[in-house]
């Protein structure tokens, strides 16, 4: 299907490449660029901004250009469907209520072109409810991905676990002293270091703001990932081979 309104994405994409900051790296940007094409195109229902990136002066200019544009912004909470995702069943509930107590406070704004996706977000953001399946529908990722980032990311806060049960001694009554009380944890070792450094490691897919799972990396060219990767590839071509240059 050939894409439609390139001139109004190429010139909203002249609006953003304004906005970028002289960094060595363009690729966050050029990156958010896309996805915010992609959306304005509408093969994404949704552009995430303010999550990972978070450079004030794009975000402020992004904000304006999706305003100016009549698109749809929700601001709101991270999504977190580790619940539906079954990830940190093995943390405390006081460990996980607190992460994710911790969690809510940051803010991303949601941004659609869709009247109805727009409706959607928001009632996710009023009840703090997704699923895997939403998220990865509503950001145009593949569901395997997105349960795998929700498995990293409890695997990394039961290494922290670990860490404060060891400062409070094994007993979890003064873990949760500690963490309540915001005291400095830090890892002591190397074999600390080395497993939170592990359990950080993701894989940026190209041309999508997607960190592969173990799937989609061992599975080929017809892996979900790799064909998110080149309908991202595509669809920049379409739109500017630079913007294909800043991302390659």
């Amino acid at each position: 299907m050939a894409l439609q309104n390139k001139s109004r994405l190429r010139n909203t994409l002249k609006k953003l490449n304004r906005l970028a900051p002289g960094d060595e790296d363009p690729r966050p940007s050029a990156q958010e660029a896309l996805d915010f094409l992609s959306m304005m195109a509408g093969e994404k229902p949704v552009m995430l901004l303010g999550r990972g990136y978070n450079e004030q002066i794009w975000i402020k200019g992004v904000l304006q250009i999706a305003s100016d544009a009549k698109l749809h912004i929700v601001e709101g909470p991270f999504w977190d469907a580790s619940a539906d995702a079954g990830a940190g069943a093995d943390l405390p509930d006081w460990y996980f209520d607190h992460s994710r107590a911790a969690f809510a406070e940051h803010r991303a704004w949601y941004i659609c072109r869709a009247r109805a996706v727009a409706d959607e977000v928001a009632v996710i953001c009023e009840t703090a409810a997704i699923t895997v399946a939403q998220e990865a529908r509503l950001l145009n990722y593949p569901e395997c991905c997105v349960r795998a980032h929700y498995g990293r990311a409890a695997e990394y806060q039961g290494i922290w676990l670990d860490l404060l049960r060891r400062k409070a001694s094994g007993d979890d009554a003064r873990a949760m002293e500690l963490l309540t009380g915001n005291e400095p944890l830090e890892p002591e070792t190397d074999e600390d270091l080395n497993r939170l450094e592990a359990a950080m490691e993701t894989i940026p897919v190209p041309f999508t703001s997607i960190n592969a799972c173990d799937a989609c990396l061992d599975g080929g060219p017809n892996a979900p990932a790799n064909i998110k990767s080149l309908e991202g590839r595509k669809l920049a071509g379409e739109i500017d081979e630079g913007l294909v240059r800043a991302l390659s």
